[in-house]
């Protein structure tokens, strides 16, 4: 075989490697999102606190997934209260008011059209549908308005949400999105986020620095602000990568904790809420983060199965002869 045809053969060997690991990772990267837009109580009425993994808009649902999933087919998934860390803490419980709150995107969506909640698909993998809109009745979850109430007591002023990594993949935690109102005058106006790392308990947590590759230190302050007097209401798209000064991202299978802390009312009793809440962020291939991929995207290549690692290492190493003998 003349050097010619090696050179040709060789091309049309890289060629076909390329096109099937093309197929084998199609699809264009995007944001992910994991949020929830109601509320569910822990107990028999609405001040027992709120619980659940029942996140009901969920952008990475994948009915034939390639690869590790989570609950539900999905690669992330997110619980709040004693479903989110050791201590459980979760707030007052369920405000059914539908004269506040329950609006169109998670945080600032203003900042991104790509929050608005329409535009993010439900957990089953359906059209993205706002649940207890505002002025939606009747009240109340899963069908009516529904947002997370926080008064003045030290457990009822706290609540714990935690985001967890199902796929194979690293995933950048960029935002943590959420509405806040101050209810009132009397009301908490003051809300920090803190980091939880759950170090020896069940919900071990591991959100890490890009910069250092060490877990973000636990109660870690990420967000401190007070709204002023209220009523009151702000969307926050809250840039992890902007308090911490680097990515942070969750390895495959790892979670990341958080505790919502409101202060600063004037009596006791008062209310505060928090609606709207959703994580968002980005898969990559490795911890460099520099390679992003959509896992719902990723696919074998038709009619191969568990033939594909066959093939590409053939093509290699008959690539690898040709080339040896281009040599001699």
């Amino acid at each position: 075989m003349n050097k010619v045809a090696i050179r040709g053969l060789n091309g049309t060997l890289l060629g076909v490697l390329c096109v099937l690991l093309t197929f084998a990772q199609s699809g264009s990267a995007e944001d992910s999102f994991v949020g929830f837009q109601t509320f569910s109580n822990c107990g028999a009425n609405n001040n027992s606190g709120v619980c659940g993994t029942n996140a009901q808009s969920n952008s990475t649902y994948d009915s034939s997934p390639v690869g590790s999933i989570g609950p539900g087919d999905l690669y992330l998934t997110a619980a709040l209260g004693v479903d989110a860390s050791s201590a459980g803490r979760k707030g007052r419980g369920q405000n059914q008011n539908n004269a506040f709150l329950n609006g169109e995107g998670f945080g600032n969506e203003s900042g991104d059209p790509g929050r608005l909640i329409v535009n993010i698909t439900l957990a089953d993998g359906s059209p993205g549908e706002r649940i207890g809109a505002f002025g939606t009745s009747p009240q109340g979850a899963p069908n009516g308005t529904s947002s997370w109430k926080f008064s003045t007591s030290v457990n009822e002023r706290t609540g714990d949400i935690r985001v967890t990594n199902h796929s194979d993949y690293y995933f950048r935690l960029q935002f943590i999105n959420f509405d806040a109102r101050v209810g009132n005058a009397n009301a908490p106006t003051n809300l920090e986020i803190k980091y939880l790392a759950g170090d020896g308990t069940a919900f071990d947590n591991a959100l890490t620095r890009k910069d250092t590759g060490a877990e973000l230190v636990d109660l870690n302050n990420v967000y401190n602000n007070d709204f002023g007097a209220g009523p009151v209401v702000s969307n926050v798209s809250l840039s992890l990568g902007g308090v911490t000064g680097t990515q942070v991202y969750l390895p495959p299978g790892q979670s990341a904790g958080f505790r919502f802390v409101w202060t600063a009312s004037a009596t006791n009793g008062a209310e505060s809420q928090l609606d709207n809440i959703a994580f968002q962020g980005q898969f990559f291939e490795t911890a460099a983060l520099a390679v992003e991929v959509n896992p719902a995207a990723v696919t074998p290549v038709p009619g191969l199965g568990g033939a594909l690692a066959w093939l590409l290492s053939s093509i290699l190493l008959g690539f690898g002869m040709l080339k040896a003998r281009q040599l001699r």
